[in-house]
């Protein structure tokens, strides 16, 4: 038997309908067929509102209001991800295929930190091995863990499931791991704002990080991270065709500037000339979904988070002791990411950009390998278009 393995990871909505498992079934089996060996990893169906997704799980803890206990929302998490399970390895048997549905705990990814931000810190693939040689296929769940003393569960943050996916690739030394999604692949924007933005075909694991840790929402930048530590190659790529998708791994960026990131709509802080261990924010950014920037005109610490986690910058800052005299509600982040030369060669252009838009920059970093402006949310369209437009002319 093939010793090639390959991790197919499928989101919510690729498992959300019987037509769409069907799809599924189709790229396992084709995989199957190229020699691999295959391990799924399944996200909970659906989207919020539909009877089994996470959050509408998740809802029911949330209605009153009141604080949710990690542990009761860990239960609650794990809950959908287990019937998709159930759902996509019955779909399996009945074409033929054995499957092997577990959980975190059966699959024995072990967790570290936070009970809902931790990290993978081991996979005991002992089991999960015995089920592919025997050319079976393990059905996993995605975005639970558990802690290896107690077997108490933990939840992965955001990301979760993409990420597992890609730390259970890594330990199995896939081949590559395939997070199929309900698009064709990265774009090199947001189609939302440029229709014509082409899809990403080849990107390193550093530029697809940091275009992913702007806004970039496709894959998440900690599934990236853990394919890029374990030089795991991950392919972004649509359920719904065959198109090969977006392959991120040790290779060449297609081109000089890789695309343009957004972020919106975002509550800015200036907080002004205060030092912040960088260990900090990474936490601030990892857990509570708050980026910081340094002002190129000022030198001043920026802060922003997405305006459905205000909470989340109001708790930062009071920590921190940090001013909130300079807050701006309504700002978008638009950011782009490239090789460090082409980024710096381009400093005249940018600017001329955002006045042939009539956008002001209210702030901005440029740092090598990403140039960021924020501004206006209502200059986030035609800020995207004029960049975009002069990066990638048709």
């Amino acid at each position: 038997m093939s010793s090639r393995v390959l991790v197919q990871k499928f989101g919510g909505t690729s498992v959300a309908t019987p037509d769409r498992r069907r799809l599924v079934l189709d790229h396992v089996a084709r995989a199957r067929g190229d020699g691999y060996r295959v391990a799924l990893v399944v996200s909970a169906m659906g989207r919020r509102g539909d009877p089994y997704a996470t959050d509408t799980l998740l809802d029911l803890l949330r209605a009153d209001g009141g604080e949710v206990d990690p542990a009761d929302h860990n239960m609650v998490f794990v809950t959908g991800e287990m019937i998709a399970v159930a759902v996509v390895s019955q779909a399996l048997r009945r074409q033929g295929i054995t499957p092997v549905p577990m959980s975190g705990v059966q699959a024995r990814i072990y967790a570290e930190g936070h009970p809902l931000e931790a990290e993978v810190s081991e996979i005991d693939t002992t089991r999960l091995r015995r089920h592919l040689d025997r050319g079976e296929v393990p059905v996993v769940t995605g975005g639970q863990a558990a802690y290896r003393d107690t077997l108490d569960l933990a939840t992965l943050g955001r990301g979760a499931s993409d990420t597992s996916g890609v730390a259970l690739g890594v330990a199995l030394g896939a081949e590559r791991v395939e997070i199929f999604t309900d698009v064709t692949g990265v774009a090199s924007t947001d189609p939302r704002l440029v229709p014509h933005a082409r899809w990403v075909r080849r990107a390193s694991y550093a530029r697809m990080h940091e275009l992913a840790r702007f806004g970039a929402r496709v894959v998440h930048p900690r599934a990236i991270l853990a394919g890029w530590r374990g030089r795991t190659p991950v392919v972004v790529r649509s359920t719904f065709s065959l198109d090969p998708g977006t392959y991120i791994g040790d290779v060449d960026d297609e081109g000089p500037v890789l695309g343009v990131a957004t972020l919106a709509p975002m509550e800015t802080v200036f907080a002004g000339d205060v030092n912040i261990a960088e260990e900090i924010r990474r936490d601030w950014e990892g857990q509570r979904l708050v980026m910081c920037l340094r002002d190129r005109d000022t030198g001043g610490l920026v802060l922003g988070a997405p305006a459905d986690k205000s909470g989340e910058l109001d708790r930062t800052l009071a920590e921190a002791g940090l001013p909130t005299e300079g807050r701006r509600p309504g700002t978008a982040w638009v950011s782009i990411v490239g090789e460090p030369a082409a980024l710096g060669a381009r400093r005249a252009r940018d600017e001329e950009c955002l006045a042939r838009a009539g956008v002001a920059c209210l702030y901005g970093e440029r740092v090598p390998g990403r140039t960021t402006f924020v501004v206006q949310a209502d200059g986030l369209r035609p800020a995207v278009s004029s960049l975009y437009d002069d990066l990638f002319p048709a």
